[in-house]
């Protein structure tokens, strides 16, 4: 995308504005009027320097473009780009509104990596707040769309798919009022202030009128994605022990492996002591009947206790290919209409 995503009319940061001087751009803080409080007269408020809501981050610091990369981008995921089939489902859409994410009985926490925005584990799912900068028209025209950036390509392009990609995510967060509220509460703040459902309704209009998946980087082509998977795959193509480590302390990671390791134990054990009196039994054949029926009677218990943990084991493993495999001619199915729309759309272009 060439142009800044929406219009002037759509725009809710109105803090920044381009200056030209001598043909050399430059990007500063609009000024407010502020009342002094001394002698009832109106000043000028002392200019501000960095980006609006982000003071650590100032406008005409050359390295801009490290600070927004740390903040915007996703670079592990964009590597995972090619196997997020195997992880998600390939639909930009698939993103839960935030009152439906209460539903599913998951938390809502809040972070600043963006490589966790819309990753979710068991009953947390984590969302990274809505910079006010990205609101702003500006910024959008000076940092990732002018000549006169300080951000050079590759980077410029980087950032500005991830930024859309992103401020996308969020006009499906925020589909109705009651996400809305839930966005601007004390407790998320996930919008910034004073901004209007009317105003982020228009917003969200625009984005989903312009922002298509070309546009957006490839994270951002998926929606929601799951830790539990992401950890697991991290293994085989990222080479990483995990994509986030979820437990920090030894006590909680080992104890997920309790619950399987006992498992494992009781059904080894079953197996094990039916054996034993199976072998126990088969020698000793002596004269006496009731004897003779007994150990007929456990052999065949034994028998039918090795039938019935091989049964067991067999059923648990057909269940798992089962599932795997649904999953996997899922994905694969919708991998390829994906990548049958796309080829008809540039032959249709093409032609």
């Amino acid at each position: 995308m060439d142009s800044v995503p929406f219009s002037v009319d759509d725009e809710l940061c109105r803090s920044l504005r381009i200056q030209t001087v001598d043909q050399s751009a430059s990007i500063k803080r609009v000024l407010k009027p502020e009342r002094n409080f001394h002698n009832g007269q109106t000043a000028t408020e002392q200019q501000r320097d960095y980006l609006p809501g982000e003071p650590r981050i100032l406008l005409n610091n050359t390295t801009i473009g490290g600070h927004l990369e740390r903040e915007l981008t996703t670079k592990d995921l964009d590597t995972l780009s090619p196997y997020l089939w195997l992880l998600a489902k390939q639909d930009s859409s698939h993103i839960s509104p935030l009152t439906h994410q209460i539903v599913r009985g998951r938390e809502i926490v809040i972070t600043e990596r963006p490589e966790l925005h819309l990753v979710w584990y068991y009953n947390r799912v984590f969302i990274k707040p809505l910079p006010k900068y990205l609101l702003s028209r500006a910024f959008w025209d000076f940092y990732l769309l002018s000549s006169c950036s300080p951000i050079q390509e590759p980077l410029r392009s980087d950032l500005r798919k991830a930024a859309l990609g992103f401020l996308r995510s969020y006009a499906l967060l925020v589909r109705h009022r009651s996400d809305f509220d839930l966005a601007v509460d004390r407790k998320h703040r996930l919008l910034p202030k004073k901004i209007k459902y009317s105003s982020f309704v228009r917003l969200a209009r625009s984005l989903e009128a312009t922002v298509t998946d070309s546009m957006v980087s490839p994270r951002y082509q998926c929606g929601e994605l799951r830790l539990s998977r992401l950890n697991f795959w991290s293994k085989v193509f990222l080479r990483r022990f995990t994509y986030h480590k979820v437990e920090g302390q030894y006590a909680a990671y080992f104890g997920r492996f309790y619950g399987p390791i006992l498992f494992v134990f009781a059904v080894l054990s079953v197996p094990l002591d039916a054996m034993q009196v199976a072998l126990a039994v088969q020698p000793p054949i002596v004269s006496n009947t009731s004897w003779i029926a007994f150990a007929r009677m456990s052999w065949g218990f034994s028998v039918f206790a090795l039938f019935i943990v091989v049964t067991l084991v067999l059923f648990l493993l057909m269940a798992f290919v089962g599932l795997a495999s649904r999953e996997i001619v899922y994905a694969s199915q919708d991998l390829y209409r994906k990548k049958w729309a796309n080829q008809h759309v540039n032959g249709g272009g093409a032609a």
